[in-house]
């Protein structure tokens, strides 16, 4: 009985000497997996301008599942304002991607520019707009434009750059509503008023403006995770050779890919651009140009 007992006790001890390595090496190989699977790339949208029509969140979203497809890779896009942002990365916290506008601040120092510093992935411009369909716009003035303020791009500098400085300023769809209401005969505004007039079905005429454009959305990799840095470079790639700008009512990064209601923006060359990073002291002093109407010294900032 003795003997048989120590007979099984040691075959238990020899189970386990080969089962425990073995359960080892499979935990060790299941983990493996599971990290592979749950690979999570997290890009925040920064909406710095107006768009034509739609969400460009959800655009890059819906780019991120045709890229990626039916593969462990999970992509999640977050809508910021640039304040957010801002705040969020001075604490610490880091998206793997970045889609933020011309002359955003705040993220010099975040951004892994191992292979590039950033990409333009679309872009608006800006335009004068009247109701009047043959229109020449050969008496544009500031006395009777309104100028759509948009978001945090630069309508001031615009404004300056076209001749019309001093000219009314109003909120988009305040500015909107007032060229509508007949206070006005010109709008100086975007993309973004183009739909707005189409959408109401009325006669109009639009003149894209050349001085100065600041209407560029970029992205940048943040992310120094090898794993994820290949995954995002990969789908920045993907966004700039398979997207389709045009379904937002904006250009690519080159100025194609337009909407049919913007083919008089296509091909555009502009006198002055900002189209990447900027810091917040240059555009405080751009703004304070643009105030005063100085239109030396901002062709000499902009240079």
């Amino acid at each position: 009985m003795r003997k048989k007992r120590c007979i099984f006790l040691t075959l238990i001890i020899v189970a386990l000497t080969i089962a425990v390595p073995i359960m080892a090496v499979m935990r060790n190989k299941k983990s493996a997996v599971a990290e592979i699977e749950m690979q999570h790339i997290i890009i925040w949208q920064i909406d710095g301008f107006e768009g034509g029509r739609g969400s460009r969140a959800q655009y890059l979203q819906n780019m991120a599942q045709k890229c990626f497809g039916d593969e462990k890779i999970y992509v999640s896009v977050t809508t910021l304002t640039a304040d957010a942002a801002r705040e969020n990365l001075s604490r610490g916290e880091t998206p793997d991607l970045l889609s933020y506008p011309a002359g955003f601040y705040g993220a010099e120092k975040y951004i892994n520019s191992r292979a590039f510093f950033y990409k333009t992935w679309c872009r608006g411009g800006y335009c004068l707009l009247t109701l009047e369909a043959n229109c020449d716009f050969s008496d544009v003035k500031a006395e009777n434009t309104v100028v759509n303020r948009g978001k945090d791009n630069l309508s001031a500098v615009n404004a300056a750059l076209c001749g019309v400085y001093g000219a009314a300023v109003e909120e988009p769809t305040n500015a909107y509503l007032k060229l509508i209401g007949g206070k006005y005969k010109y709008l100086l505004g975007t993309q973004r008023d183009v739909f707005r007039l189409k959408a109401r079905s009325v006669g109009f005429a639009v003149k894209p403006l050349t001085q100065f454009n600041d209407l560029f959305q970029n992205i940048s990799v943040i992310t120094s995770d090898s794993k994820k840095y290949e995954s995002c470079t990969r789908y920045i790639n993907y966004l700039l050779s398979s997207g389709d700008a045009g379904s937002l009512g904006l250009m690519d990064g080159g100025g194609k890919l337009c909407a049919e209601e913007l083919n008089v923006f296509q091909g555009l060359a502009f006198d002055f651009v900002i189209n990447g990073l900027c810091g917040k002291d240059y555009l405080t002093n751009l703004n304070e140009a643009a105030k005063i109407g100085d239109i030396n010294k901002i062709k000499s900032l902009l240079k």
